[in-house]
């Protein structure tokens, strides 16, 4: 994380798409039809390959009965696996494109040309080790139809392939058992999510389901608030219009090595949750206290994110941040859990 970020600027407009103005982006494989469909799946890829045919089998198997695009955005450089890949299924699949980027963008970059990428009113921002189940289009178009929906994102299932052991402990079973009733309950209704509850680190951005003119519309992601830059863009979506929650099990994501692991990464992304949570409350006219401590639980709740990838002793961070070491005691931190777990079942009530 640059140590020179300005957080004020959360919410800032600034067109980020002109950043990677000068690298343009060539279609090697496919081509558009002439008629625009109503969405698009978007993968973002770069060096593999296997994950990337998963993906791609996923998107193309959708129980979706209008036409779609499925738009490959290849950051890798040429990668002679992904290309042989590619060139098989844009030869097979009418509806499948694929571009690849003349120099590397990064991640968040690449997030910000498959939107420009698009075609379509609305896109899946698809990685390439995660899985749509079969019904992901055909639920998400039903959902945002005649509603006034920026970004919204589904429930997740885990596929993690690490070497690891991850034990799963009483509690989150019990969380889990409560998650599969919240589905029952629901229905498939989607739920709006406030900026309120984004304060409470409450963010929806499980391969997001995004209005493309809205996302251009606020300057897209700003990479500066890496690692973190995807939910500083909810935040900003949900500021200026707003995002949704359909809490059904439409993706599986694939959790293996990659650069978000990182002890390092870890650290940044509990230092970008206090930064953006506090900046987000004095923008909102917050006390500077009250400012804090919400800022100090949202740390906390990223904290228990991110011991799912590197379990280790996060008291320095919090200790840098400026945080009382309350939230260093581990009965406060499974409070913390508990509270933040009974937030997102309240949204049952929502209308």
């Amino acid at each position: 994380m640059k140590e020179d970020i300005d957080w004020s600027k959360w919410n800032s407009k600034e067109n980020n798409f002109l950043k990677y103005a000068h690298i343009k982006s060539k279609l090697i494989y496919g081509s558009f039809s002439e008629e625009i469909p109503e969405v698009s799946i978007m993968i973002i890829t770069y060096k593999r390959a296997g994950g990337l045919k998963q993906a791609l089998e996923s998107a193309i198997n959708q129980d979706y009965k209008e036409d779609y695009e499925i738009v490959v955005c290849d950051d890798s450089g040429f990668d002679q696996e992904t290309d042989d890949l590619m060139k098989e299924y844009c030869s097979k699949h009418s509806n499948v494109i694929y571009f690849r980027h003349e120099k590397n963008l990064g991640q968040y970059a690449n997030w910000n040309r498959a939107c420009e990428l698009c075609r379509t009113k609305w896109y899946c921002l698809l990685h390439d080790d995660d899985i749509l189940y079969p019904d992901y289009l055909k639920k998400n178009m039903n959902s945002v139809l005649g509603k006034n929906v920026g970004l919204s994102a589904v429930y997740l299932t885990v596929n993690d392939t690490r070497s690891q052991n991850n034990k799963v402990s009483p509690l989150k079973r019990l969380i889990k058992c409560f998650e599969n009733i919240f589905i029952f309950i629901n229905h498939g209704r989607i739920l709006p999510i406030k900026i309120k509850d984004n304060l409470k680190h409450m963010f929806v951005m499980n391969s997001t389901f995004i209005n493309r003119e809205k996302a251009i519309a606020i300057g897209g992601l700003d990479d500066q608030f890496w690692p973190s830059s995807d939910f500083a863009f909810a935040a900003k979506m949900n500021y200026y219009y707003s995002t949704y929650f359909l809490p059904e099990k439409l993706v599986k994501k694939g959790l293996g090595d990659s650069e978000s692991l990182k002890i390092e990464v870890c650290n940044d992304s509990i230092k970008c949750a206090y930064y953006q949570t506090y900046a987000m409350c004095m923008t909102l006219k917050y006390s500077e206290k009250k400012s804090k401590k919400i800022a100090s639980i949202a740390a906390v709740i990223s904290e228990l994110g991110v011991r799912g990838y590197n379990n280790i002793d996060y008291g320095p961070v919090k200790k840098e941040l400026g945080m009382s070491s309350v939230y260093n005691n581990e009965f406060i931190i499974r409070l913390i859990y508990i509270y933040s777990r009974f937030f997102w079942s309240l949204l049952i009530f929502r209308r």
